[in-house]
């Protein structure tokens, strides 16, 4: 393993193991998640502002506000993170607002989208970028009415980042979708989501669909098979770099194989799909800087910020029905 790529993941191990100092009872899933975002940016998670953080959100929202409950721990190292803690958070909620008008229910997946904007540092420009959000969804729903829930918010944000129309937006992400999805029977959803991610980066459909499939053999013949599940969105952001595929693929897998034996990470923490999907975020955040391929129009970090949270909803609820099943008994 490359020493860059060992450091990163040591720091990640680390910065979980403070996250969990710092909110015992959230999943431990959720813990490494929060852990992402200050490895993202090269910081040691600091255990006594993590939870001055989470006083903060307690302070400036209500008990029920999405931005707490499952999101808090998420959001508390966000604000960590972003070196200033409570300019961010007056951010979020303003942007959050912009999500919330004409809303009656409050939206997990909102307020991620709204992180989104503010991490790209474009609150300034919440109001066109919400608009042109919903514009985005309410296309996608009318394609696939089945396929389309709230959880694509995070995604149809990212695309309405980009320099293109609504329609165009929407013509790319079908064209990939109809291109990928006989790759992933049953999995129609997981499949859509792939393919939103892949819209978000310039390029032709049919070339950033290809590339998408070569990397899903490459791990199969790794013996390595990526999953095809939550999992799969997050191959989409290999899709940017520019290195032979083999060898990132072994890159990955190498990282996953690390996370394997740390305390955190285990076959009782997750498993061996998860430890690849946080394999690909951490090589995917190492060649960002400078190996990512021309017209990748969204950072590959605010892609994989995306992803993690949203595997902590995917956490949250899996537990709450798991939980509501055993009281049922």
């Amino acid at each position: 393993m490359r020493s860059e790529i060992e450091k990163r993941c040591e720091l990640l191990v680390e910065n979980r193991k403070l996250a969990g100092k710092a909110s015992l009872l959230d999943h431990d899933l959720i813990k490494v998640v929060a852990a992402s975002f200050f490895t993202e940016k090269d910081k040691t998670a600091d255990v006594d502002q993590l939870k001055d953080c989470k006083k903060l959100i307690r302070k400036k929202q209500g008990i029920f506000s999405e931005i707490r409950g499952n999101n808090e721990l998420i959001i508390a190292a966000k604000m960590a993170a972003s070196g200033n803690p409570e300019g961010y958070l007056d951010k979020l909620i303003d942007v959050y607002g912009e999500f919330q008008k004409g809303k009656i229910l409050g939206s997990s997946y909102r307020v991620l989208a709204a992180a989104s904007i503010c991490d790209t540092g474009r609150a300034s420009e919440a109001e066109s970028l919400v608009e042109k959000t919903y514009e985005i969804m309410k296309g996608m729903r009318k394609d696939h009415p089945f396929l389309t829930t709230d959880e694509d918010t995070s995604f149809a944000v990212l695309l309405a980042m980009k320099d293109k129309s609504t329609e165009e937006i929407l013509a790319e992400l079908e064209e990939i979708y109809q291109l990928i999805k006989k790759n992933f029977a049953f999995h129609e959803d997981a499949a859509y989501s792939l393919s939103q991610v892949l819209a978000t980066f310039d390029g032709q459909a049919e070339l950033k669909s290809e590339k998408v499939m070569e990397l899903f053999e490459a791990f199969k013949n790794a013996g390595a098979k990526y999953g095809k599940g939550y999992e799969l969105a997050s191959l989409g952001i290999l899709v940017g770099i520019d290195k032979n595929i083999e060898d990132l693929v072994s890159e990955v897998v190498e990282v996953a194989e690390y996370l394997s034996g740390k305390k955190g990470f285990g076959i009782l923490n997750m498993n061996r799909h998860t430890r690849l999907m946080l394999g690909t975020m951490i090589v995917s955040e190492i060649y960002s800087d400078g190996n990512v391929a021309t017209g990748a129009s969204v950072a590959s970090s605010a892609l994989s910020a995306v992803i993690a949270a949203q595997l902590c909803m995917y956490v949250a609820i899996m537990s709450a029905a798991s939980a509501s099943a055993s009281s049922s008994n």
